[in-house]
Order: structure tokens, then C-alpha cells, then sequence
């Protein structure tokens, strides 16, 4: 008979993985309305029209954290 070892995740969510859902939900409202005409983020000046990326890309970042596959 063969041992094998067994592996448990846990699937509790981290604090850097929910705040990387919650900045890219964000991005994406975001993004939306600014087709819509509303700029969320006029307080960042020019930059303002990167934000959507800039927030999703870190929102990525922190989901990815922890992850070893």
C-alpha cells in the first residue's frame, strides 16, 4: 500500500485579496462612467484618464499576493 500526502487549502479570503476585488470592482465602475461623462478620480489631474488601469492593475497586484500555485 502507497502513502500519499494530502494538501488542504484554506478558503478564507485575506485582507489583500478582498481590497484587490474592491479596487477592481472600482476600476470598473470607473471606467464605465467615464464613457458616461462622470470622472471619479478628477483629483488626480491628467492621470485621471489612466485610472482604470492604474487602480486595476495594483487591485491584480494584491489578488496575486499569497498565491503559490
Amino acid at each position: 500500500m502507497k502513502k500519499m500526502k494530502t494538501v488542504t487549502k484554506d478558503q478564507s479570503t485575506g485582507i489583500a485579496e478582498l481590497l484587490g476585488m474592491l479596487m477592481i470592482g472600482f476600476a470598473m465602475i470607473d471606467f464605465a462612467l467615464s464613457w458616461m461623462g462622470v470622472n471619479l478620480t478628477s483629483f488626480m489631474g491628467p492621470i485621471s484618464r489612466f485610472s482604470p488601469m492604474i487602480i486595476g492593475f495594483i487591485g491584480l497586484g494584491l489578488l496575486n499576493i499569497g498565491k503559490n500555485d
